[in-house]
């Protein structure tokens, strides 16, 4: 999402709100993640490895979620911005 509003600033061509075209694929990619994380977190654990592995799969599971975090308020704030000018064009 970062680059996709970096990529609307600096191009003439895209806008604000084609940069919202990114909200989907970043949620699919963050609940991809997290079920990557949580299924190698669990093949280790199966593995029963000394645990150093656990960590890092742990900390996977983290960013995944907050990927999708990130996504729903990216959601969110489109969501808003295009009522407040849904608003503006028809109460004024």
């Amino acid at each position: 999402m970062p680059a996709a509003v970096v990529v609307a600033r600096q191009s003439a061509r895209v806008s604000l709100m084609d940069a919202a075209y990114a909200i989907p694929l970043a949620f699919v990619l963050g609940v991809l993640a997290t079920g990557m994380a949580q299924r190698a977190k669990r093949n280790l654990e199966w593995l029963r490895l000394d645990g150093r592995g656990t960590g890092v799969a742990g900390t996977a599971v983290v960013l995944g979620v907050l990927g999708i975090a990130l996504a729903l308020t990216c959601a969110l704030s489109v969501g808003v911005y295009e009522g407040v000018l849904y608003y503006q064009h028809h109460y004024r």
